[in-house]
């Protein structure tokens, strides 16, 4: 039952972090070798980050 919630927060880690420098696949490893929590962190970190879209001026 503990293998399979920390799989579950494994993939959840990999899917928030599929817009991230790492994307989906490397969140899930890292939270897979690291542990979720620490992804989850990371995620958090680097939320504020993401540089926004410029606006296009005509």
């Amino acid at each position: 039952m503990i293998v399979a919630l920390y799989l579950v927060l494994c993939i959840l880690s990999g899917y928030w972090g599929r817009n991230t420098f790492a994307g989906p696949v490397g969140f899930f490893l890292i939270s897979l070798f690291l542990t979720p929590i620490v992804s989850l962190l990371m995620l958090l970190l680097t939320q504020g980050r993401n540089p926004q879209q410029e606006s296009e001026d005509d």
